[in-house]
């Protein structure tokens, strides 16, 4: 009990990844002449779109979840927007960040440059959140964005690129636990002396669908759960 009570309270991490595109940039070439870029009638040095991309994967539906997205310093978040691709569904800035940002010193108005803050009232499993952030980044390099999240037992952490799945499940995960299932039933074959040729094609049509495997166990593991949560 208290190793299920363990793992049924374990920290639900939430995983994101972030993708850049190269809008314009202003330059002053001889050979080429001068390409000024403008936003808002306003000279700006190198226009990028960074879009986020948050996904819960966990067991857990979440709710009123807070997420402070943050560029480097030699970058600026012009405009920025959420939503839920899931319901489709707007987010919005919380509350403080909404009374900060509409501050009229122009010290704090910098620093609401530089981050956002929003706050997702459902995040159900399965969901995925997007935000896109329009940023001006004054070395022209690709700006740094970071995601930060405090809800109680919720970590989050970057990946470069999404985790590939199969039918809804990690594949490197179905793999692992179907590899595990197969040694284990391999081992037996070995143990209880079955006929060599039988155990060598019960081993490689169990190491062939290993993943598959790992899926069903993945399914029923998720559905108990859920039957004691």
């Amino acid at each position: 009990m208290h190793v299920w009570d363990k793992f049924i309270n374990r920290i639900s991490i939430l995983r994101y990844t972030v993708f850049h595109q190269h809008i314009a940039i202003s330059s002053n070439i001889p050979a080429i002449g001068s390409i000024e870029v403008l936003h808002n009638k306003i000279p700006v040095n190198s226009l990028y779109i960074s879009t986020i991309y948050i996904v819960n994967d966990t067991n857990r539906d979440l709710s009123n979840i807070e997420f402070n997205l943050c560029c480097d310093s030699d970058s600026i978040i012009l405009i920025s927007h959420g939503n839920n691709n899931s319901s489709g569904k707007n987010i919005y800035f919380t509350d403080k960040y909404s009374k900060i940002s509409s501050d009229s010193n122009p010290e704090v108005a910098r620093q609401t440059l530089l981050f956002r803050d929003y706050i997702v009232p459902v995040m159900n499993r399965g969901d995925t959140i997007e935000f896109s952030l329009l940023i001006v980044n004054e070395l022209r390099n690709y700006p740094l964005i970071s995601v930060a999240c405090d809800h109680i037992g919720v970590k989050i952490k970057f990946q470069k690129a999404p985790r590939q799945k199969l039918f809804g499940e990690s594949t490197s995960l179905s793999a692992l636990i179907g590899i595990i299932i197969t040694i284990i039933i391999c081992y037996f074959f070995i143990y209880y002396n079955f006929s060599l040729n039988l155990g060598v094609w019960l081993s490689f049509m169990l190491g062939l669908f290993a993943s598959l495997i790992g899926l069903v166990i993945i399914k029923i593991f998720k559905k108990l759960r859920r039957l004691f949560t």
